[in-house]
């Protein structure tokens, strides 16, 4: 107990995120147009925030109700 620790040492854990939103999916929903959307019953809102955030490289978040409609 007389010595003192002059160091500190932090682990950083790994982390692994499990992603919904591969490539292909990306690409099936940047190219469902209008017509589709509505075919597809798709909300014109969820497809537009969608397509917006890919425009922008954020991820996004699809509801397995959405995925289901796309594939």
């Amino acid at each position: 107990m007389s010595e003192v620790w002059k160091q500190l040492e932090f682990s950083i854990p790994d982390i692994k995120i499990k992603r919904n939103d591969n490539s292909q999916i990306r690409e099936r929903i940047m190219s469902i147009n209008p017509e589709k959307r509505k075919e597809s019953k798709i909300n014109k809102s969820t497809l537009w925030y969608q397509q917006k955030k890919i425009k922008e490289g954020k991820t996004i978040k699809i509801y397995n109700k959405t995925k289901v409609k796309i594939e």
